[in-house]
């Protein structure tokens, strides 16, 4: 769809290709379930870890890049460099897979940093954080800062100051309409901060556990559940960044109904707001024709009135001339 060609869906799409990248390797988890293992061996289990790390960075990186984008178009409206959107948009997909290539195939590889191994029920693969060796640990604090620490310092922030900026607006609104936009911008923002928050801090928690020494808190369920929130991040992205746009859901609808459906809804809209247009001219006409039969009303009996009382003054006015007409020849001769 053209009209959905911007450089913000660009990233929404991005966001769409790493979420389905992430789902797509659930057909392993489900095989090994079933095994009651990792019935694909070390090369499965790694082909599952590489893909998995490399989905769930790039959804995390994208998540930061929509913050920052839509940072700079509330907070910096009037910024010269909004006229390459589309090629700063490309700039930072480009450097989100390389970003998270970068840090996925290091495990992938085994060169002594890190490596692939089964987790939870040993039906999935992940990072191994419970690795005591030096050059592990620190790949994986580098992964924690990296992954979580800095996209969560710039998520918080870039909506921090996006509420900032719309309560400030608001404030030349009235009250109710101000109301109504920061609640509803506030319940947006603290369910995509909420999401992400809860989606990879417990798997965030659970490799921490391992690298500084406290494998005896982590347990295989308690291990499963976290890898299973950032999956279900997978399922739920989808609602928040696109579901619930306006100009999509008119798009899909036009998509799966055609173009005949949309023409009848919006006839019948408009056929709505010209009855209830032509209503409220009605009844507008009907007042104002009150207004003026009344003005009228009253202009016709000021004239009544002004004419009973002008015609009383005349008749005074004339007994006046008529007793004193004699006196006032005489006194004119002078």
């Amino acid at each position: 769809c053209k009209s959905l060609r911007t450089p913000a869906n660009t990233l929404v799409i991005n966001l769409a290709v790493s979420d389905l990248l992430m789902l797509m390797k659930c057909p392993i988890a489900i095989y090994n379930n079933f095994k009651q293992g990792p019935a694909l061996g070390d090369a499965g289990c790694r082909i599952y870890g590489f893909i998995g790390g490399l989905s769930g960075t790039a959804s995390i990186g994208t998540l930061t890049a929509i913050a920052l984008d839509r940072y700079n178009v509330v907070v910096h409206p009037l910024d010269p460099l909004r006229k390459t959107a589309k090629v700063r948009s490309a700039y930072l997909i480009t450097m989100i897979w390389i970003y998270s290539f970068a840090f996925s195939i290091v495990p992938a590889l085994d060169i002594g940093l890190s490596v692939y191994v089964p987790e939870g029920f040993l039906t999935t693969c992940s990072f191994d954080y419970l690795d005591k060796g030096l050059g592990p640990r620190i790949f994986m604090f580098a992964f924690f800062v990296a992954a979580w620490c800095v996209p969560f310092s710039i998520i918080c922030f870039s909506y921090f100051y996006i509420l900032k900026v719309v309560f400030a607006a608001n404030r030349i609104q009235s009250s109710k309409e101000k109301n109504k936009t920061e609640q509803k911008l506030a319940l947006i923002v603290v369910g995509i901060i909420g999401l992400w928050f809860l989606a990879w801090t417990p798997y965030s928690v659970v490799a921490m556990l391992g690298v500084f020494g406290k494998e005896k808190y982590i347990t295989p369920l308690g291990s499963m559940i976290p890898a299973l929130f950032c999956k279900t991040a997978a399922c739920i992205d989808p609602y928040f960044y696109a579901a619930t746009h306006p100009r999509f859901r008119m798009e899909f609808r036009r998509l799966w109904l055609g173009r005949g459906h949309l023409r009848r809804t919006s006839t019948t809209r408009s056929s709505y707001l010209t009855r209830s247009s032509t209503r409220r001219l009605r009844v507008i006409s009907d007042v104002d024709m009150r207004n003026r039969s009344n003005e009228n009303a009253k202009k016709q009996n000021n004239l009544q009135a002004l004419q009973e009382v002008t015609e009383e003054n005349d008749e005074d006015y004339d007994f006046s001339i008529q007793g004193n007409f004699s006196d006032a020849i005489e006194q004119s001769r002078f």
